[in-house]
């Protein structure tokens, strides 16, 4: 074989130094740079002086802790003066422009062949890269390892690879136990199922986020959890397993509970409340809130004692009961004497009994109203039911079969109903006492009336006779304007016979089929003899105005309309009725000209004795809206008013065609 001649031999090595890609570059003896390659120069971010700088080409360097590193202590110095090859020494090159470059240093000596040094030959290793994957690695196994959640991998075949300090919180297992053993050991048998599919998600690349299930500890306890799972992918972004985030819920689903317990409770409160304001029949009221209260407070039997006045038994409560089972309640058999209450409540707080067989008289209280398939009451919480004064009005007894439900039961919110039971007693009582003062002065105005008609009507007779008479002109103008004030007082006693019939239920109506446009015109034709001042006109006369109603009550509401748009529109000489209707209703508009009414007015002027302010000087009592609005309403009907102050008024009301049956 043909020997290669030297300068081929330094050809070669030549280019292999030049074009490396790893940085490098020769010091002679005395340190000086005497030659390096392109990967050197852009390590060191310039091109240094060959023969002029020495050990080095960077600009800066610094050791790992970064304290700069003096040229006499690089690498390249170290190896020279102490004529002994090193490796791997770490040190930090910052270039011009600022950029850090993390490398591994190499120097080796170059010897002569007799063996004298000449120089060394330093390879620079950039690790740059390496050091920030290995930061962020650390960096990211110390986050896995802090966190409170549960951070495993595995791989597909669901192996467990990695087991963080959150897991052996959760789980109970250690790094050393679980690692290597199959992720299913956490799974409960009947979900066994559940790993399928979330491996068969994860080789589709898809994450399973906030996956809420059950999992199993070492302890064997079962505990619901919520699962975060994500491929795991290698460097060419093959899918290898996958990392799951587990975090236990129990906390949050316990507050959960808590939080629905609560609202609940609230929930009850509130429709108990709702229903102490919608109802005035108190026994109904009472039993309602003990069943739900004895629901509530989960106890097996409530019982609640209520005042009601009793002239034959003032001394014996009202009673109330509920069970949460199926147990019947013997009412007969139930002590209701005032002084088994107030044996009980001496002092106003609740008491709890924790052995009602300690005290006989709870006890008894219990097993006379249970029969023999409830259960044995052993505890018992009792309320007191007190008014705004302090007096006992009433008292709830709740009673329980098991200690633990017993100790858990609230008595705050027991509290807050007896104290609207307290406030319904109240109300109760007050209601019947006004019920009688109403009775009583709906009878004094009925009798009143009564005795008002007769001298009336005897009255008008003998002006009548009178009116026949011969009389000069004078005195009958004078006639003719008492004859209309005795009907003013009649119209005015007839509204108070109507309101007291209202009041007691017994306002009677006679229906009828007739034609709504015939009687609007009778009563026109009316008010064209007796209207001095006003012309009514009737749009909108012909079409279908049939109805089924009391003519005689519609006519009335009729004629009250248009006398007040007469009476209210002084300075005005027309009156409008328009007749409308549909399918469904027939509906009359009072048009007017007159002073019209505020907002405030409008929403007032339908309410009893009200009159418009300013209008005190016109005559009535403020009964006749009233009268004409509860007349529509019981025949189903609606009644309105639109107005403008200064520009009018329209009063307005719609009758169905045929009456609710």
């Amino acid at each position: 074989m043909k020997k290669p001649h030297a300068w081929v031999d330094d050809h070669i090595y030549k280019e292999l130094f030049l074009t490396s890609p790893v940085a490098s570059y020769i010091c002679d003896y005395d340190g000086y740079i005497v030659a390096f390659n392109h990967a050197a120069e852009l390590l060191w971010g310039r091109r240094p002086v060959v023969g002029e700088e020495k050990w080095s080409g960077a600009g800066s360097i610094y050791y790992p802790d970064g304290q700069p590193m003096p040229p006499e202590a690089t690498p390249m110095a170290t190896a020279i003066r102490e004529q002994v090859d090193t490796c791997g020494q770490e040190l930090i090159i910052v270039r011009p422009d600022g950029v850090r470059r993390v490398t591994l240093a190499f120097p080796k000596l170059i010897r002569t062949g007799a063996g004298q040094i000449i120089g060394a030959h330093n390879t620079l290793v950039d690790i740059t890269e390496f050091k920030q994957y290995e930061e962020k690695q650390t960096l990211l196994s110390a986050i896995v390892q802090s966190s409170d959640d549960a951070i495993i991998s595995k791989n597909l075949d669901g192996i467990i690879m990695s087991w963080n300090h959150g897991a052996e919180r959760i789980f109970g297992y250690n790094e050393a136990e679980i690692v290597g053993k199959s992720i299913n050991t956490l799974i409960p048998a009947y979900l066994q199922h559940e790993e399928n599919t979330i491996i068969n998600e994860i080789k589709a690349g898809h994450t399973v986020d906030h996956y809420q299930t059950i999992r199993i500890t070492k302890s064997g306890k079962e505990i619901p959890i919520t699962l975060t799972i994500s491929p795991m992918r290698n460097r060419v972004g093959q899918i290898i397993g996958a990392s799951k985030i587990a975090r236990d819920i129990s906390d949050k689903i316990q507050r959960e509970q808590i939080i629905q317990f609560h609202e609940k409770k609230l929930e009850t409160l509130h429709a108990i409340g709702k229903i102490i304001t919608e109802k005035l029949d108190t026994p109904s009221l009472i039993q309602t809130v003990i069943n739900s209260t004895t629901h509530l407070a989960a106890a097996d039997v409530g019982i609640c004692f209520y005042g009601m006045s009793d002239e034959q038994e003032p001394s014996r409560f009202s009673v109330a009961a509920a069970t949460l089972g199926e147990a019947e309640i013997d009412f007969s058999k139930l002590q209701r004497s005032e002084g088994l209450i107030h044996t009980v409540f001496a002092g106003e707080n609740s008491i709890k009994f924790d052995d009602v067989t300690a005290v006989p008289h709870i006890q008894a209280l219990f097993e006379s109203c249970l029969g023999k398939s409830a259960p044995t009451i052993r505890h018992s919480l009792a309320i007191p039911i007190r008014s705004a004064n302090k007096l006992l009005t009433g008292a709830m007894f709740f009673g329980y079969a098991q200690s633990h439900v017993f100790n858990a039961a609230d008595e705050d919110i027991i509290h807050s109903i007896a104290s609207l039971v307290a406030v319904t007693l109240e109300n109760a009582r007050l209601f019947e006492e006004v019920n009688v003062l109403n009775l009583r002065k709906n009878e004094f105005i009925a009798l009143a009336s009564h005795e008002l008609k007769t001298p009336l009507t005897t009255t008008k007779g003998y002006l009548q006779i009178l009116e026949r008479s011969e009389i000069d002109q004078v005195g009958r103008r004078f006639l003719t304007k008492a004859l209309k004030q005795l009907e003013r007082i009649n119209a005015l006693i007839a509204e108070l016979l109507d309101i007291s019939k209202i009041e007691a239920g017994k306002l009677s109506f006679h229906f009828e089929e007739f034609d709504m446009s015939e009687m609007i015109l009778d009563v026109v034709e009316t008010f064209h003899f007796s209207s001095q001042t006003h012309t009514v006109f009737v749009n909108n006369i012909h079409g279908d105005y049939m109805v089924e109603a009391d003519r005689q009550r519609i006519e009335q509401v009729v004629i009250n309309l248009i006398t007040n748009a007469i009476k209210y529109s002084p300075n005005a000489h027309q009156v409008h009725v328009v007749l409308e209707s549909s399918p469904y209703d027939v509906t009359i508009q009072v048009i007017d000209e007159g002073m019209g009414m505020t907002y405030d007015q409008q929403e007032k002027v339908f309410t009893r004795f009200y009159q418009v302010e300013g209008t005190s000087k016109m005559t009535g009592l403020g009964l006749g809206l009233y009268l004409s609005k509860e007349i529509i309403e019981r025949h189903g009907g609606h009644v309105g008013v639109e107005s403008q102050l200064g520009k009018g008024s329209t009063f307005y009301f719609s009758i169905p065609r045929t009456p609710e049956k």
